[in-house]
């Protein structure tokens, strides 16, 4: 029997810890608003942008995978902002251009080398996906063989940078990073010199554990960027001068 990403999850207590998917909560303006993120991440953000003044925003979703479904941005989709999905399975591309025409979506992965394409590896259970071979040998054991490669394949890679200066012409308002075993070489492909997202949620949680990567916190802070939020699976940081 295939195992889903929720399952697991749920099965290795996550959810507990924060919203429930599909999480009813208030937002500052919509009571009631529905999150369609993992564990209500974008109502945080929400909540944070309204706190800090911002009424018109910009996103890079980088690993949509599905438009609606445990997805970071719909919700700012829905109120009618857009911004860039980056992707690297076809299908789900195909799906995301369908539910969300306004959106750029781009049938890639973001590289953190000079390396213009890499191995892809598409799992039995697709929301596992990764450009880590470590990655999908630890989703493997970690569930037991419940998830395995089914297919590799070589696909295209982005510049991070190159993508928010060519698509938004210097840093969109919130960036979210789920890039399976991938995410701390992620935060730091950002020129944040140049680039500065006044918001940017990672996932921090070590798939199939309950373990957390502290080095994401330690970094972001050292490039102006303090925590304010998350869950159990991601960690929200603000730039720190949009607070002052």
């Amino acid at each position: 029997m295939k195992l889903s990403r929720k399952e697991f999850l749920i099965g290795a207590g996550a959810l507990s810890a924060g919203f429930p998917l599909g999480a009813i909560a208030h937002d500052r303006a919509n009571p009631g608003t529905r999150s369609f993120a993992q564990c209500g991440e974008d109502l945080i953000v929400d909540f944070l942008l309204g706190y800090i003044g911002v009424e018109d925003m910009t996103y890079l979703d980088i690993g949509a995978f599905d438009p609606i479904k445990i997805n970071n941005t719909y919700l700012f989709y829905e109120k009618g902002f857009k911004g860039v999905l980056v992707e690297p399975n076809p299908v789900m591309c195909d799906k995301l251009r369908k539910v969300r025409p306004r959106d750029t979506t781009l049938t890639a992965g973001i590289g953190i080398t000079d390396e213009r394409e890499a191995d892809f590896y598409q799992m039995s259970d697709p929301s596992w996906n990764t450009f880590s071979k470590e990655e999908a040998e630890h989703v493997v054991k970690t569930t037991n063989g419940a998830i395995f490669v089914e297919k590799q394949l070589k696909m295209p890679l982005l510049d991070i940078n190159r993508v928010m200066g060519e698509h938004f012409g210097g840093a969109p308002t919130f960036v979210s990073i789920d890039a399976e075993g991938l995410h701390f070489d992620l935060v730091k492909a950002i020129d944040y010199s140049k680039y500065r997202p006044l918001v940017i949620c990672v996932e921090t949680l070590v798939s199939g554990t309950t373990k957390t990567l502290p080095e994401i916190a330690q970094y972001m802070s050292s490039q102006g960027y303090v925590e304010r939020g998350g869950s159990f699976v991601n960690d929200i940081f603000v730039d720190v001068k949009v607070l002052a």
